[in-house]
Parts: C-alpha cells; sequence; structure tokens
C-alpha cells in the first residue's frame, strides 16, 4: 500500500505510463473481471459517498504503477483518465484511502487473491518461473512501529529487559507490529 506520508506533487504519469496502466487495465478487466471482483470487496461504511469498488481500483492501480503515497495518489484521482478507469468521477482523497484500507475485511481480500492466483495457475501464467518443475516463494519478516508508549489495538507486545536512569535493570512492555511478505523466485532472466 501506498505510504500516506510521502509528499505530493501533480500527477506522475507521463504518456508511457497512461499508455502501459491502460494496457494493464485492458488486461485485467478481460482476464480477471476487475471490476466485479474489486466490487466484491467492501469496508464496512455504512452509507458511503464514494464506493468501495472505486477505491480499490484506485489501490491496485496505485500498486501497478508504483504511486509512493495516498497524498499522490488523491492526485491522480483527479485526472480524466483514471477517474474512468475506476469508474467514479471526481477526487478520492487520501484520507478516504487511508480510512477503506483500514478497513477491508482481510477475508473477502484473502479470497480475491486466491482466485486471481488460480485463474493464473490455470493460464499456466507461472510455467516459465518453475525451478525444476516447482515454484519457488521467499518470505521475508519485518517489525515495523515499535514503541514503548505509543500502541493500538493490532500491536504485538513483548517484554524487554533495559536498565532505568539509576542502572537498575526493569522489565517493560514493547508494542510494535510485524509484516511478512511473500516473493516468487524465478530462475528466468
Amino acid at each position: 500500500m501506498p505510504n500516506s506520508y510521502a509528499g505530493t506533487k501533480a500527477s506522475r504519469m507521463n504518456n508511457p505510463d497512461a499508455s502501459l496502466l491502460s494496457g494493464f487495465v485492458r488486461y485485467a478487466q478481460k482476464r480477471f473481471q476487475l471490476s466485479l471482483l474489486a466490487a466484491g470487496l467492501t469496508d464496512g461504511r455504512p452509507q458511503p459517498e464514494i464506493p468501495a469498488r472505486p477505491i480499490v481500483l484506485s489501490l491496485v492501480l496505485g500498486e501497478v504503477v508504483h504511486i509512493p503515497s495516498f497524498l499522490q495518489l488523491q492526485e491522480e484521482t483527479k485526472v480524466s483518465q483514471w477517474q474512468r478507469w475506476v469508474g467514479h468521477q471526481g477526487m478520492i482523497s487520501h484520507d478516504t484511502f487511508g480510512y477503506v484500507s483500514e478497513r477491508l475485511d482481510p477475508e473477502q481480500l484473502g479470497r480475491a487473491v486466491r482466485w486471481v492466483n488460480r485463474r493464473l495457475k490455470r493460464g499456466k501464467a507461472f510455467e516459465a518461473n518453475k525451478i525444476n518443475g516447482l515454484l519457488c516463494v521467499s518470505l521475508d519478516a519485518n517489525e515495523q512501529f515499535c514503541s514503548d508508549h505509543r500502541c493500538c489495538q493490532q500491536c504485538l507486545t513483548r517484554q524487554v529487559t533495559c536498565k532505568d536512569a539509576s542502572g537498575q535493570e526493569v522489565k517493560k512492555t514493547q508494542y510494535y507490529h510485524k509484516q511478512v511478505g511473500a516473493r516468487q523466485i524465478s530462475s528466468v532472466k
């Protein structure tokens, strides 16, 4: 997901980016019915001004073209071509992207990702990436947002031992988040 704190500037996309993204949108609509897939994701807002579908589509397209922040993604939603791609006329604010991102149902996201992966596998999209007939995945875990004071409901906790000002050992609770990423490994160059 884009970082909500990175700087912003007018639309980052130039003509080659727009052309490439336009091709991706056509492919994703044809192959995966991307709009229908995005319409199946909900965020729990009771009466949203902007439906989840254009927000989810904007988040996906933002990842495809490496939009670095929600602020920058907000700028892209002002572009008329972007609005046609996601099916929503008008800007989508960075606050809306953050709010919806926090509330998307992980189970629905997981089902959507599994459905896309099955379609890719059925279409033999991974065949060129096999190593000795197997698909290989690399996992990487990262710890983020460690704090001794600030926490949220999703924080993990651990007890750490440190020394206070007088040199005495004290145990403190630390709050943190972990993320795990997976990347397919390929012998294709």
